[in-house]
């Protein structure tokens, strides 16, 4: 199944989208609600029973006997239909923490004789599902004392991910990644994460293993962190060495370090609306990225990008890029096809267009500048001024050596030469 076909907006509402399951959701509302109001009727209790229901057990029946009896029903039926049509199946924190505190229970697997509730059923499903959403709240579950994302949860039962997509989450509490780290190809994340290394390496690892030690996500393709809180890359990315896409897009990143350099895959990197001001011997950090986006960022000057051999695709739009020679470096960058300058300083230098596209040379009509390929009235421009730098640059390098036999002149006849032949030292 290929991992493009999953579709970003085409998530099940927290479970089904049909009639039975909006049904099933208002019920589970109700339970939570019922289980709060018998929480707040404890609070005269005495302080260990008060402690139990804090717990959440009241919680974690409901939502766990809810979830099994839906997904007994219909959870094969949607697992099919994913099949040919792949979507992501979505869970909330609360509901991933429930199955698993749950699981932790010294009790039956179902609480009915008939087993209708039982949670083999949820189990079975996470065993099975290969596309799966967890998408937090901010803030308290309804009127309780739970807060969304401070709920730990494991992913231990889910064998055959191949696309995982966490939203306004904790992924910190996030456990059990042993299985996902070897299928998943497919990651997204989106205001959950402040570090990188609170997602790809382990707890029990941290600190104790060297990374090139650790388990490493060997079947990773496609990483988006955007919308999230980065400010860097620590030596932790080094784990997604198989990568090809990477977008780190709205964050708050200043510089990209020198980790990135170990991902030999990685091809298109999104750095767009970040704090960067700066792109220096990026060269030597990055490797054969062909696609790089810098929108939105604070650059002035493009020369760090100068020897990226590699780089088709180049987008600096809205940074700080303001004089023609800033941009000229890029122009000798043998395959760049694409370049956007939109929303730059730059953009009201006179003939802006023919000075930019007169850096990339014989190259000049290849280059598609700002979404717009070079017409033949630019092309005309652009080679009557080549002409008009290629006689500049002639006629100064006649007058140059015109300078050089002049003073080669004038040293020989003011002797120079023949005192330094004497003042030689000789070899006998």
């Amino acid at each position: 199944m290929a991992l493009v076909l999953f579709d970003r907006a085409g998530c099940v509402g927290a479970a089904l989208t049909s009639v039975e399951g909006r049904r099933w959701r208002r019920k589970y509302r109700a339970n939570l609600a019922a289980c709060q109001t018998v929480r707040n009727k404890a609070t005269a209790r005495s302080g260990d029973e008060q402690r139990r229901l804090d717990l959440g057990l009241w919680e974690v029946h409901s939502i766990v006997d809810d979830l099994s009896v839906r997904l007994g029903e219909l959870g094969d039926h949607w697992l099919d239909n994913s099949q040919t049509s792949p979507k992501y199946f979505e869970f909330t924190p609360i509901e991933l923490h429930a199955v698993t505190e749950r699981l932790r229970l010294p009790e039956p697997t179902a609480s009915d004789s008939h087993m209708v509730a039982d949670i083999g059923n949820t189990v079975d499903f996470l065993h099975r599902v290969r596309a799966l959403k967890i998408r937090g709240q901010k803030g308290y579950v309804g009127t309780s004392n739970i807060v969304w994302n401070s709920l730990d949860l494991s992913l231990n039962f889910c064998k055959n991910l191949l696309a995982l997509w966490i939203a306004d989450s904790d992924v910190a509490r996030i456990s059990g990644l042993g299985n996902v780290r070897e299928t998943l190809r497919r990651l997204v994340v989106h205001y959950s994460m402040k570090n990188v290394r609170d997602f790809l390496v382990d707890a029990e690892d941290d600190g104790v293993r060297p990374v090139e030690e650790m388990v490493k996500w060997s079947g990773l393709e496609d990483v988006d962190f955007s919308f999230n809180e980065l400010k860097g890359f620590d030596e932790s990315v080094r784990l997604l060495g198989t990568v090809r896409l990477l977008n780190c897009s709205y964050n708050n990143i200043l510089d990209i370090g020198v980790h990135l350099q170990h991902l030999h895959n990685l091809t298109e990197l999104d750095l767009s609306n970040n704090s960067i001001t700066k792109v220096d011997n990026w060269n030597e950090k990055l490797g054969n990225v062909k696609k790089l986006k810098l929108g939105g960022n604070s650059i002035e000057d493009l020369t760090g990008l100068s020897k990226m051999y590699s780089l088709e695709y180049l987008d600096v739009k809205g940074n700080k890029v303001s004089t023609i020679e800033s941009v000229q470096p890029v122009g000798k960058l043998p395959c760049l096809e694409i370049l956007i300058l939109r929303e730059n300083p730059i953009r009201k230098v006179v003939e802006y267009r023919t000075r930019v596209l007169e850096a990339f040379g014989e190259r000049s009509s290849e280059v598609k500048l700002d979404g717009r390929r070079t017409d033949s009235r630019e092309l005309d421009t652009v080679r009557v001024r080549m002409a008009l730098r290629r006689a500049k640059e002639e006629k100064e390098e006649k007058e140059r050596k015109r300078k050089e036999r002049i003073d080669e002149k004038i040293r020989y006849i003011s002797g120079d030469d023949f005192e330094n032949d004497l003042s030689a030292p000789c070899d006998f």
